[in-house]
């Protein structure tokens, strides 16, 4: 097992902004999904989606539970357009040069599918700069906070938790990664009011300052 340092980063509102448009994009293209193969109304599939959203945390643990002839992966493949998605990305100009200067192995932890997560990295040109590309699909469509997640992303890096930072906006997924030894860095909030997250940091220059505090 190595004892090299390892950063997980999430993909999604971390390595480039959802909000701006890709989430949409994202939400519509699930409940046309619902609509389609369930016979819903737009109104109802919409409904649905935020239900289970809220209620497991992903719609696919919904889909999974109460609709299980439906395909996850065309599911999920029809829901993330990469036409669309791609013309939607928005790069931040610290994301490369911080990236490229942080020591330790770079990991993609997402809960959005691994082919998802490929093409963003090539959008961005960032896809050179990690060794692993980890989606929901990898791991069984668990996702986190699920601990099967972070288990199976250590095993399958050969690394202990401990080795391991993780770079979240969810404080959810830093609370079960500090559960498990992990360091933690809430990004994109400038206030820190939870035990659980070790560093806070607005963006990707202000990373690469607080990168300088972990050792290879």
């Amino acid at each position: 097992m190595s004892n090299k340092l390892v950063w997980l980063f999430d993909l999604d509102n971390t390595l480039h902004n959802a909000d701006i448009g890709i989430f949409q994009i994202i939400n519509n293209h699930m409940t046309e999904y619902l609509s389609s193969h369930l016979s819903l109304s737009w109104d109802k599939a919409s409904k649905l989606r935020k239900k289970y959203w809220d209620k497991y945390g992903a719609t696919i643990a919904g889909l999974r539970i109460h609709h299980p002839h439906i395909s996850i992966d065309d599911f999920l493949r029809f829901s993330h357009p990469e036409d669309l998605v791609n013309q939607s990305l928005v790069v931040d100009i610290n994301l490369h040069k911080t990236l490229s200067k942080i020591n330790g192995t770079r990991v993609v932890f997402s809960n959005g599918p691994s082919f998802y997560a490929r093409n963003i990295l090539r959008q961005l040109s960032i896809d050179g700069l990690f060794s692993y590309v980890f989606g929901c699909d990898d791991f069984d469509y668990f996702y986190k906070p699920n601990i099967y997640a972070y288990q199976f992303v250590c095993k399958n890096i050969d690394s202990l938790p401990e080795q391991c930072v993780m770079v979240d906006d969810s404080l959810a997924n830093l609370f079960m990664a500090k559960n498990l030894g992990m360091q933690t860095i809430l990004f994109g909030a400038n206030e820190q009011k939870h035990q659980f997250v070790d560093y806070v940091v607005s963006d990707w220059a202000n990373l690469f300052e607080v990168s300088k505090n972990f050792v290879q």
